[in-house]
């Protein structure tokens, strides 16, 4: 039996795995819902009974760590604030509130609904940052697009832009208020 190499026992605490250094703060953990005005795009519903059928958020911003869109160009993630959940599973609550108090539609089912509806609606989120492009500002920003399909045809399309100041750092009231600032934009251009 070969004796055991002192340097072998040696290198777990002197490379740190027993140290009692400070260990990595968890992220902040935000959501999206929409907390604003609601939004009213029609006094009288244009359309019945209509099924959110999908809410998509477009690469890079579809993961859970805030995007910071940066002066160069560049785009970051910090490390220190997320999002609670996968953006496209928090705007989902979001979307279809927002198109329900629009007024544009008789009603509005959830995509797990099991009811029948003639009309979808489809959110594509393009945009869904911090930006920090500007020296000493920092906007919650989302762009958006809805579409409208009856039947398998595109019976309309509309995008919408929102921003929100975050100077309280409250990172949810932020980002809900440029996505509903958005939706309610894209909804009356529908």
């Amino acid at each position: 039996m070969k004796p055991v190499q002192p340097l072998a026992v040696l290198l777990p605490l002197v490379a740190g795995c027993f140290s009692a250094g400070p260990r990595p703060q968890a992220p902040v953990n935000w959501t999206i819902e929409t907390r604003a005005v609601p939004v009213v795009a029609a006094v009288e519903p244009k359309w019945g009974v209509t099924r959110l059928a999908q809410v998509a958020v477009r690469a890079p911003y579809d993961g859970a760590h805030l995007a910071v869109l940066r002066a160069d160009g560049s785009i970051a993630f910090d490390p220190a604030n997320a999002f609670a959940s996968a953006p496209s599973a928090l705007l989902r609550g979001a979307a279809q509130d927002a198109a329900e108090s629009s007024g544009l539609f008789a009603r509005v089912v959830g995509p797990a609904s099991s009811a029948s509806t003639k009309t979808l609606l489809e959110v594509t989120v393009n945009r869904l940052a911090l930006d920090c492009r500007v020296a000493g500002a920092r906007l919650a920003t989302v762009e958006l697009t809805v579409t409208l399909v009856d039947t398998r045809t595109v019976v309309a399309v509309a995008s919408g832009e929102g921003t929100a100041p975050t100077g309280t750092g409250d990172y949810s009231a932020a980002f809900s208020s440029a996505f509903t600032a958005a939706m309610t934009a894209a909804l009356k251009r529908l």
